[in-house]
């Protein structure tokens, strides 16, 4: 199987999982830039006047309290009238927050568009410069130099698409996911491909795949998953993070193609995230993460010789697996690669023994 990794947030190198600690990373990043003052100008870092930032979570009068993401097609519940987002409100007749029976919903687009102005301006309101330490404005001959936001925007897009993703609102986190890609495509016109932003991209791009998965949309799972592919081939293959991301996307596509009856197109991906999985270990065969996302490669690429008839080849892919993964020792800090080296081991030797239960992992 996949490693199943919980989203990160693209914006925050090597952030893991959740976006409480990609926070205070970024914040900590911004707030060291912040500080800096050379005499003749300053740097400072943008501040949401509500509070919404990529450094803290807050609930707020513009906030869903189900998803606790930003509200997305308000709903406003009667007699109560408290607001939600549609999707979240859905499936509940009971008010979440008072108790009170739901005896209609109506749709409260000025709020909803007091959301959408708000999540337009977001991370780009500038303001004077205050002199914290004595909360004097600075000087009209003291040069302002305003920060670039779009690393601080991107975070809180993805943020909040995060939260909407693990309430099951699938189309609030695809519209910030999808506000997120053109702000970065904005910056890919203006700087070119910067392997930062390509990155950025990539990875926004796979997560609006998996939105598109989640609701059955296969085609439009398969557009996102070969974008996102696009972008992160023009990367370096020495981050192992990018590798995976890529080698993952590809996946995504094989699988989206095997349960859609091509054979030929999913072997063509699978053998592709192999070749990336490979160069990886090849580069750093100490990740020992990286050597079993090769384990599971060689199943998917067996599983589907075998299907095509190709039965020796098939054979060979899965011996190839079972003998890397037996020769892989881990650490007893490694507890969870451990169960997860256990299982995909018991897969494959079923496919050896003729135990053929389930799909290649």
């Amino acid at each position: 199987m996949d490693r199943q990794m919980t989203p990160v947030c693209p914006f925050v190198k090597a952030a893991r999982p959740d976006d409480a600690q990609s926070a205070r990373k970024h914040g900590g990043e911004h707030e060291a830039e912040g500080g800096k003052d050379s005499g003749d100008s300053a740097t400072i870092s943008p501040k949401c006047p509500f509070g919404y930032d990529s450094q803290s979570f807050k609930l707020g009068p513009l906030s869903c309290m189900i998803c606790q993401a930003l509200l997305f097609e308000s709903i406003r519940c009667l007699p109560c009238s408290h607001v939600y987002c549609k999707a979240c409100i859905s499936r509940f007749k009971d008010c979440p927050l008072c108790g009170a029976d739901i005896e209609k919903i109506e749709a409260d687009a000025n709020l909803q568009g007091v959301v959408d102005r708000f999540i337009e301006g977001h991370a780009r309101i500038k303001r004077s410069h205050v002199d914290t330490n004595n909360g004097e404005v600075a000087s009209d001959n003291k040069k302002v130099i305003y920060e670039d936001v779009s690393m601080e925007r991107g975070a809180f897009l993805v943020q909040q698409a995060m939260r909407a993703l693990r309430a099951q609102n699938i189309e609030s986190a695809k519209s910030r996911l999808s506000i997120c890609a053109e702000d970065i495509r904005d910056q890919l016109e203006s700087k070119g491909n910067m392997p930062e932003l390509c990155s950025q991209l990539g990875a926004v791009l796979g997560m609006l795949g998996d939105c598109c998965r989640a609701v059955g949309d296969a085609a439009g799972a398969i557009k996102y998953f070969e974008e996102s592919v696009e972008f992160l081939t023009k990367l370096p293959t020495d981050d192992l993070e990018i590798t995976h991301t890529l080698s993952v996307s590809l996946n995504k596509i094989g699988d989206l193609k095997y349960y859609d009856g091509d054979l030929q197109a999913a072997r063509s991906y699978y053998f592709r995230s192999l070749g990336v999985r490979r160069d990886a270990v090849k580069n750093r065969s100490d990740v020992h993460s990286q050597i079993l996302d090769v384990a599971v490669s060689l199943a998917k690429v067996a599983d589907v010789d075998r299907s095509l008839g190709n039965e020796n080849v098939a054979v060979d892919g899965f011996q190839e697996a079972i003998n890397m993964l037996g020769s892989l020792t881990l650490k007893s800090e490694e507890a969870s690669l451990e169960q997860r080296r256990l299982s995909v081991l018991e897969f494959l030797k079923n496919q050896l023994t003729g135990k053929q239960s389930e799909p290649a992992p």
